[in-house]
């Protein structure tokens, strides 16, 4: 961005750059200084993973084909991971199956608000021992409704509950968008500056592409 001259002039008030960096697994907040001196950094376990993964989720309480797991397709902790929220199937290949057709999905509902998802053969009835078909169409707003609701019953209590801190300024955040307002400005109070003093913000990773992010 430097090179490019895409940041404003830097000025004696407004000389520092705020990255937040969305990536797959993680969201990372850095604080950069005008000498390009890394001067805060902080990362929370959001990223676009988080938005496959809630899709994943949601499939798998909806299909008919996996009501006897239903109560374990939620997303949970990880025992792999303190930091991991992962939804769970005990048929392996069914679930990779749920995630290659979700991580496509994500993909199209970043360009428009519906896309269809269809995985035929995806599992077998167990009284008729015919095979079952998923057949969803699936709404931008379904899978961004799962994320809040991940956020503010989860991720959320499992940061405050860790060394992670968010700004004691802000209420407990109930959206994904609070929540990045709390973590940005836990990352400016740590430094003792305030949002005067950034030049600029940088958007990046390829989870910044998410239109909820």
């Amino acid at each position: 961005a430097e090179h490019y001259n895409l940041l404003p002039p830097k000025d004696a008030n407004a000389s520092s750059v705020l990255v937040i960096d969305v990536g797959g697994l993680s969201t990372s907040i850095s604080l950069v200084s005008g000498d390009k001196e890394v001067l805060h950094s902080s990362s929370f376990p959001f990223g676009g993973d988080t938005f496959i993964d809630a899709l994943v989720s949601h499939l798998i309480r909806n299909f008919d084909g996996f009501q006897h797991e239903a109560a374990h397709g939620g997303l949970s902790r990880d025992g792999n991971s303190p930091l991991s929220f992962k939804p769970t199937l005990s048929d392996a290949s069914a679930l990779q199956r749920l995630y290659e057709a979700s991580t496509h999905a994500i993909h199209e509902l970043s360009n428009k608000t519906r896309c269809d998802i269809n995985i035929p053969y995806l599992t077998m009835d167990l009284e008729t021992r015919q095979p079952k078909h998923l057949e969803f169409g699936m709404a931008r707003q379904v899978v961004e409704s799962e994320v809040q609701s991940f956020v503010s019953n989860s991720l959320v209590p499992h940061l405050e509950s860790g060394d992670i801190t968010l700004s004691p300024s802000f209420p407990p955040p109930t959206t994904l968008s609070a929540l990045f307002s709390s973590a940005i400005m836990s990352t400016l109070e740590k430094s003792a500056l305030t949002p005067f003093n950034l030049r600029a913000i940088l958007l990046v990773g390829g989870g910044a592409r998410i239109p909820l992010v």
